[in-house]
């Protein structure tokens, strides 16, 4: 049996009485705080520019029109399944969202699982369990990559990965056999696309949302094509001209498949604690340790030194400090996050992205601390990486002390470190609350708690969207 068709078996046969509590916890977890982060996303960011290249994506699809089947988030109205799964996607991406340690973000997965399950008015259950079954594939697809390999060959982990797991999802709402889902799983295969330099500083170009949006509704399109007979390539990850080859130079196709239906990879999540760069959270947390164990301040630090994996350090190491007006670098700006939590703590970054304002931006006290902070790529890291995201930070100060910290990546919200149920709460109540009118926080707080007892989650989908 192709590989395609194992993974459309696991899909098209999976029941949610099949997962384990634990699992179904886990997932609901991840849905809520995706729902919560994406109704408070295009409120939640002091960037001038994030309005004007994040919001004009679902204005687009607003005055496209077309066919109303979901929801679209900031613009209060419905549109096809395909084209809300792109915009929501783009408009949630990178706040608060969570990682698999594969390196690729859930937070391409479920916005446009919920835009299916909207569209086929399904119940919460089904919400999950077809989140479950595109984060089970989606998850072993970059296993067999590699995103070190990824990386290196060009791409960008999530959007290859993305359509695929995508498909998977929509295709379990849509109620695909084996066969169609095997199709499925094809076409999306062959949509992925993004280039990692969207890194590029002091000017961040919003396209690495972009990218993403388009690779979320590639898989949508590739489940719906797919139910309407298109077909793909059978060979898909076998074939040495395919899709495993194409993105990386050294592939595991056993990965594709191992444990699959046992073991559940969508465990493997974290849930960001900051709504910064994922690999720059360790440091946070390195940094903080270090500050409260020595008594030291921000301005006793002579200089600091950040390592990080050869794969890691080229996509959050810029010297290149973040510009004002394009304030979508400063979260992957690892100088510039460690510069302003060594002067303001946890403040700006836990529940806001006060950290991006002009104002902090244009303080003196955090252009000298920046350049006093060196990013190195260290290879003895590598091999942590990508399991774990892990780091080593010396802070010197200016009376000859050096404290250092090595951190191996399981930071709070982590598999090892998980938020408890009254921390996910407290978190998305703070979330929402600067951002939201207090009834609609309240009832959508109050719906996201019966999630697996809805019969039909397309109210909670409205709530998420309302404008």
């Amino acid at each position: 049996m192709a590989i395609r068709d194992q993974l459309a078996e696991f899909g098209a046969t999976l029941e949610f009485e099949d997962l384990p509590r634990d699992v179904v916890e886990f997932t609901s977890a991840l849905i809520k705080n995706q729902i919560g982060v994406t109704a408070a996303a295009t409120r939640i960011d002091p960037d001038p520019r994030f309005l004007v290249d994040n919001i004009g994506v679902p204005r687009y699809f607003r005055e496209l029109g077309g066919k109303e089947e979901s929801s679209l988030v900031s613009e209060g109205s419905r549109v096809p399944c395909i084209n809300a799964a792109f915009s929501n996607t783009v408009i949630s991406w990178g706040v608060f969202d969570s990682m698999h340690r594969t390196t690729i973000h859930m937070s391409s997965l479920i916005p446009a699982t919920i835009a299916v399950a909207e569209r086929q008015r399904a119940s919460g259950k089904d919400l999950i369990l077809a989140t479950v079954a595109g984060a089970e594939v989606m998850a072993r697809v970059g296993l067999a990559l590699g995103a070190s390999n990824v990386y290196n060959a060009g791409f960008h982990p999530t959007a290859i990965c993305a359509p695929i797991g995508c498909a998977v999802a929509a295709g379990k709402l849509l109620g695909l056999g084996r066969d169609e889902l095997a199709e499925a799983i094809s076409i999306a295969a062959v949509q992925g696309a993004g280039a990692p330099p969207w890194v590029e500083f002091p000017r961040n170009p919003h396209s690495h949302s972009i990218q993403v949006g388009r690779s979320s509704q590639s898989g949508v399109l590739a489940a719906l094509l797919a139910q309407m007979g298109v077909v793909g390539i059978s060979a898909i990850f076998e074939d040495p001209r395919g899709f495993l080859k194409a993105h990386s130079a050294n592939p595991d196709p056993a990965e594709l498949t191992e444990g699959l239906g046992k073991v559940f990879e969508v465990k493997q999540t974290t849930m960001k604690r900051f709504s910064v760069g994922t690999y720059v959270i360790p440091g946070i947390e390195a940094l903080l340790g270090i500050l409260q164990n020595s008594g030291i301040r921000a301005e006793d630090i002579a200089g600091m030194t950040f390592k990080l994996p050869t794969a890691v350090a080229p996509l959050v190491g810029s010297p290149d400090y973040p510009a004002a007006d394009a304030t979508g670098s400063t979260n992957r700006s690892s100088r510039y996050v460690l510069a302003f939590t060594a002067h303001k703590g946890e403040h700006g970054i836990s529940f806001s992205l006060e950290y991006k304002s002009e104002a902090n931006l244009k303080d003196p006290r955090h252009v000298e601390l920046f350049k006093l902070i060196d990013v190195v790529a260290e290879p003895d890291l590598d091999k942590l990486f990508p399991g774990t995201w892990p780091c080593i930070l010396t802070v010197r100060t200016r009376d000859g002390r050096e404290f250092r910290e090595f951190h191996h990546g399981s930071v709070k919200g982590s598999p090892e470190h998980p938020f408890t149920e009254h921390e996910m709460e407290a978190r998305l109540s703070k979330i929402l609350a600067p951002h939201l009118p207090e009834q609609r926080s309240d009832q959508m707080l109050k719906t996201m708690r019966r999630l697996e007892e809805l019969n039909d989650v397309s109210d909670l989908a409205a709530l998420m969207a309302a404008g």
